[in-house]
């Protein structure tokens, strides 16, 4: 005899999914540049592993992922939790490791559909002083309170050094990124020249990078290499 396991409660699931990650967990990353290059948009998002992390704390075990692909450069992420199943499409981009990039849109956009992340979409796009030399943001906005997550007395204080520090390459990241820099004539010592001469900062290995730096320094390479061909 089947057995019919109860039905979760999905107004209040949807609840717990799609509330504001915490403040420690948030990244932001430049968007649109003024022209006198002191102010860029500032633009939110969260790692994959925050999205798995929150899936893990309010549907333990009542979830799976499955990818497949779609076309020559794009993925079909179906999120499925409690049986129920919403899907959403990753693109792969001119950058490094695009296959890993669009992986991840796809998820993180599947788990919009459940409310997860979905907030940031609503966050009003601030213009907040921007490094042109380092190419970062120098400051990052206030949020309104409704973007807070529970329980949030105040925001941080907004500089700098007080963001998260981003995820770096893993040593194997690293070691694809060799390769594929080696593969486009940059050798040895020269990936690392490249890589100080496009963050405008000193790199001495390619583990330091973070993905988004590695992704800028790829892109620049590969841009170098059409250009010289």
């Amino acid at each position: 005899m089947d057995v019919q396991l109860p039905q979760p409660d999905w107004s209040q699931l949807y609840e717990e999914l799609a509330r504001p990650f915490a403040l420690e967990s948030l990244y932001w990353r430049a968007g649109a540049v003024s022209r006198d290059k002191k102010r860029a948009q500032a633009l939110p998002y969260a790692e994959p592993r925050v999205y798995e992390d929150r899936l893990n704390a309010v549907v333990p075990g009542a979830w799976e992922v499955t990818f497949k692909p779609w076309g020559d450069n794009r993925i079909i992420c179906e999120l499925c939790i409690h049986g129920i199943t919403r899907s959403s499409t990753g693109e792969e981009n001119d950058g490094f490791a695009p296959g890993t990039a669009a992986e991840a849109q796809a998820f993180k956009r599947a788990c919009v559909k459940f409310g997860l992340g979905r907030y940031l979409y609503d966050i009003p796009i601030s213009w907040v002083p921007y490094d042109a030399e380092r190419r970062q943001l120098s400051d990052v906005p206030r949020l309104p309170a409704k973007f807070l997550p529970p329980q949030t007395k105040s925001h941080p204080k907004p500089l700098p050094l007080d963001q998260p520090t981003p995820p770096l390459l893993t040593p194997e990241r690293a070691v694809a990124m060799g390769r594929e820099l080696n593969r486009l004539g940059y050798v040895g010592e020269g990936q690392l020249e490249l890589a100080t001469q496009v963050l405008g900062h000193e790199v001495a290995a390619l583990e330091s990078l973070s993905e988004s730096e590695a992704l800028e320094v790829w892109t620049h390479a590969k841009r170098s290499g059409e250009r010289a061909a």
